[in-house]
């Protein structure tokens, strides 16, 4: 058995290991093999704009990954902080997610600032079972300009979705 050093943290373990017990990055070519339990994986490019790996992935269960975000100008994971973010929960410019924050949103709670469309969505334009922004089109609609107080709205969803 020998000593070699972990990528991620730098710190000393055992050439056996499949992943590092301090930061739980992924050693060897078991650790990544589907079907090994337990299954990890993450992945960062060498391309880095503004200091962020182009694309990042981080996929795992949550007690074997922790909370460890993938950041990244495309960020792919349990959690995921981007430019284009997916995931379970996710912030970025534009999200896909169960629970995401941004600028535009697609999910099932889709917290937007520009467009949010699902469940329950906010933002400028929102679109959702239960809608909340300035043009709200849903089940439940609340702001400025909704289905239910706006019928210059309708006849404008018209135009746009001929039958």
């Amino acid at each position: 058995m020998a000593l070699v050093r972990c990528p991620e943290c730098q710190r000393e373990v055992s050439d056996q290991a499949q992943t590092c017990p301090g930061c739980g990055h992924p050693l060897g070519e078991t650790a990544l093999r589907p079907g090994a339990a337990p299954y990890r994986y993450e992945f960062k490019s060498h391309i880095r704009i503004l200091g962020l790996p182009l694309v990042h992935i981080v996929y795992g269960p949550a007690w074997l990954v922790g909370f460890k975000p993938a950041k990244g100008i495309i960020a792919i994971g349990n959690m995921a902080v981007g430019v284009i973010a997916i995931g379970g929960l996710a912030a970025g410019l534009i999200t896909i997610s169960g629970i995401g924050f941004g600028l535009a949103c697609l999910g099932g709670v889709a917290l937007g600032i520009g467009l949010g469309v699902g469940g329950l969505a906010t933002g400028y334009i929102a679109i959702g079972g239960f809608a909340v922004g300035y043009y709200a089109i849903g089940g439940l609609g609340i702001g400025g300009h909704t289905l239910q107080s706006d019928p210059h709205l309708l006849d404008l969803l018209r135009k746009l979705l001929p039958r």
